[in-house]
């Protein structure tokens, strides 16, 4: 199906020569307003807001006649407000070749190309040998040196806590005191388990039918309470 004669081919206004940037523009701004807003700089080729569906993206591009109008709508129009917000005017640089053979791909092959430029991109650094500051390439890491295995430590001396790195049982902070060793008493005897309530006359009763000379409950200082 050929087009019809009256019909025209789209035009771009990003491929356009002598064109400006036009930024944080009101959403409602339409290609008609923008072409007004800049048409006392200079004559106005072609002016575009940059959309997504039916939602503006908040910039666009205005394109001249005439070169000289770029720099002209950049110092008479840049900060100057539109409908209440002031307005970024640049000047826009052409598209590269790269970027307008992107604008053709659809996303999906564009991340496919993408991801295959990325993993090219790493098995050349894999493959390719580092080199040093002279552009030489750079000597190999030294191989690590292999220690010597420790001879074993004999079991004597393991047992008894001797050999280097062995650890000791942890000992008490507090130690208990040595018992004097020595022949048992013919004259005092020790009695345990007592109520904690008993008292040396309670204690003597106890041992009366016994010719007791002298008996003492042992108490704690602090508490007074027997031990």
């Amino acid at each position: 199906m050929s087009a019809s004669p009256d019909s025209k081919p789209e035009i771009l206004v990003e491929d356009l020569p002598n064109k400006v940037f036009v930024g944080n523009l009101p959403f409602k701004t339409s290609d008609e307003q923008l072409k007004e807003f800049f048409a006392s700089v200079g004559e106005v080729v072609e002016a575009r807001v940059i959309m997504r569906g039916k939602r503006s993206l908040g910039y666009g591009f205005v394109a001249f006649a005439s070169e000289a109008s770029v720099g002209q709508a950049v110092a008479a129009k840049d900060k100057m407000e539109m409908e209440g917000r002031p307005i970024n005017v640049e000047s826009a640089r052409p598209m590269s070749e790269e970027a307008l053979k992107l604008r053709g791909e659809n996303p999906a092959a564009r991340r496919r190309r993408r991801r295959r430029a990325a993993t090219r991109d790493a098995q050349e650094d894999d493959e390719s040998p580092a080199t040093g500051a002279s552009g030489s390439a750079a000597p190999s890491a030294p191989a690590p040196v292999e220690k010597p295995a420790a001879e074993p430590v004999p079991a004597e001396e393991a047992a008894d806590g001797k050999a280097a790195g062995a650890r000791r049982p942890r000992q008490r902070r507090f130690q208990k005191k040595p018992e004097a060793e020595g022949a048992p008493s013919d004259t005092v005897v020790y009695v345990g388990n007592l109520p904690f309530a008993t008292t040396d006359d309670e204690l003597s009763q106890l041992f009366a039918e016994f010719s007791v000379s002298t008996s003492h409950v042992v108490v704690n200082k602090k508490t007074g309470r027997s031990k």
